[in-house]
């Protein structure tokens, strides 16, 4: 089975709790949690945003993005995104209480920096970087970590840790904020590992519970969980031993090969966006567009029958799914995404998907 995220074993486990603690305060511009929805909700605190405020942000959204903005009675307002995942201007409206804009770095694809931050700075607004998709992710030298006022991002979606999320504050003006952010961070419980534990000791027993789920439901991964737990520490091991020039470099080869694969064997069931991945970017996954809508589905359920996790993505807020907001319902039906990891084999991957492509 060909999974979107590595996954660890109880040997790998055992290493870490017997390595050295993981020290994440190597930073003093970096803050760390569990998840990045959750620093999020405490920079929008820090930040003293409540309710009458509004931020700007992609309609082409995962769901928890907007949990810490509905906690503190933030209103969102919507822009569409173009066909490779930049900012679309013309759809950007300021209106009386903007105070933030989100951009996303979707899939740990650059955006148009100078852009935003121009746009940022002229109308007076945090510049919020969601880069959860671009750990080890670099616009050409630059880590993607670096862009924005504040910048999220959740290394756990690619070492396959427990948890782990962490921001940054770029913006010097404002990192008098940070002891405070600390604090609130600091206040979350641990988050329970059994769960985790027990699917590494399935894992390494080579039993699997659960089938791949059906991606094609646009309201199946619907979720209100805030997640307020404290970086787990086995995460912060597993997040000091990860090479990010090496899970970068992999990535990469792996997104490339698969491309050519798709443009070069005369494949139309599902084609990649060309020219998506620029300089440095570290991929979280392969976009690809399917043929049409029977494609789309047919995909999906011969993957799943294969053990290739192709999905969906993202779960929509409801609002959005509901009244197609920006076209970003449209959006979703048409795209799916195929998983990478740095722990893949190339060869291997390409004779699953032929498979798959094969018997649709």
């Amino acid at each position: 089975m060909i999974k979107r995220a590595p996954e660890i074993k109880l040997p790998g486990l055992l290493r870490l709790a017997m390595s050295g603690g993981g020290d994440t305060n190597l930073d003093e511009r970096t803050s760390y949690t569990g998840y990045a929805r959750f620093a999020l909700l405490n920079v929008l605190k820090v930040l003293g945003l409540g309710r009458g405020d509004r931020i700007l942000l992609p309609a082409y959204i995962c769901d928890v993005v907007l949990l810490p903005l509905a906690e503190l009675g933030i209103e969102p307002l919507y822009y569409r995104i173009t066909h490779d995942f930049q900012v679309e201007w013309e759809s950007v409206e300021l209106t009386p209480g903007t105070r933030a804009f989100i951009s996303v770095n979707f899939f740990g694809v650059s955006q148009d920096f100078s852009s935003i931050a121009d746009f940022c700075a002229a109308n007076g607004l945090v510049w919020l970087n969601d880069n959860a998709h671009g750990f080890a992710s670099c616009l050409g030298d630059q880590s993607l970590e670096g862009f924005g006022d504040f910048s999220f991002t959740s290394f756990r979606k690619v070492i396959g840790s427990l948890n782990g999320g962490r921001v940054r504050i770029n913006n010097d003006r404002l990192l008098p904020l940070k002891a405070e952010l600390d604090r609130l961070n600091g206040l979350a419980p641990p988050e329970p590992r059994l769960r985790y534990l027990v699917a590494a000791a399935l894992r390494t027993a080579g039993v699997r519970l659960r089938a791949l789920p059906d991606f094609s439901d646009p309201r199946g991964f619907c979720e209100d969980d805030l997640k307020g737990y404290q970086l787990d520490d086995l995460a912060s091991r597993q997040l000091r031993q990860s090479e990010e020039a090496m899970i970068r470099q992999r990535r990469r080869t792996l997104y490339q090969a698969l491309e050519v694969f798709l443009l070069t064997t005369g494949r139309k069931q599902m084609l990649p966006i060309p020219r998506l991945l620029r300089e440095g970017n570290s991929p979280l996954v392969l976009p690809v567009l399917a043929a049409n809508r029977d494609m789309w589905l047919a995909l999906l359920r011969q993957a799943c029958r294969h053990g290739l996790d192709l999905h969906t993505w993202p779960s929509l807020p409801g609002p959005v799914l509901d009244n197609n907001i920006c076209g970003a319902a449209d959006l979703w039906g048409k795209m799916l995404f195929l998983p990478l990891h740095q722990d893949l084999d190339a060869e291997a991957y390409l004779s699953l998907l032929e498979k798959v492509l094969d018997a649709v």
